[in-house]
């Protein structure tokens, strides 16, 4: 490990938390911040090379984060202005008939998931609507990764079955 990578370690174990708490401060989430600190980590790890003797790495890591998370937040205002202008063309054009049609398939969908064995109704819950991980699933049931995904291959299955309009 050379100078600059030696400098870069110690910042990071002495400063990490004050950089992923301006992070967080800039996207009010905890998950994003924690990569974003990461990210500038990495970045700079892979750029050592342009790093001089003389760089205060401090302040240079918190204009990183900054500018990180300002990147961040411009991607996030992308994806939902793409979002909003997908569900506008989407559903300008709809006739009431068509509105109604869509209310049954929704009815459709939850009567089929109401009709499903306990568990396998509340994997589905919990992956789909309150869009947990697999582990998450696992660890709050006490069941394995696999049983979860097994359970949600089975939903799928038996929701393209009955509802082969919405699939």
């Amino acid at each position: 490990m050379d100078n600059s990578q030696n400098a870069i370690a110690v910042v990071y174990k002495k400063h990490w938390q004050k950089l992923y708490i301006h992070a967080y401060n800039l996207l009010n989430d905890g998950e994003s911040a924690k990569d974003m600190v990461n990210d500038v980590f990495c970045s700079v790890l892979e750029n050592t090379e342009r790093l001089t003797a003389e760089d205060d790495l401090l302040p240079l890591f918190f204009v990183m984060v900054r500018n990180r998370c300002i990147d961040h937040l411009r991607h996030q205002n992308v994806v939902h202005r793409n979002a909003e202008r997908y569900l506008e063309e989407l559903y300008t054009d709809w006739t009431v008939k068509e509105y109604r049609d869509y209310e049954d398939k929704i009815n459709r969908m939850q009567e089929s998931i109401r009709q499903m064995a306990p568990q396998m109704r509340t994997v589905v819950e919990e992956f789909f609507l309150n869009e947990k991980k697999c582990a998450e699933i696992s660890e709050k049931l006490r069941i394995s990764d696999n049983t979860v995904r097994t359970h949600i291959a089975r939903a799928l299955k038996i929701l393209r079955k009955q509802l082969k309009i919405f699939f």
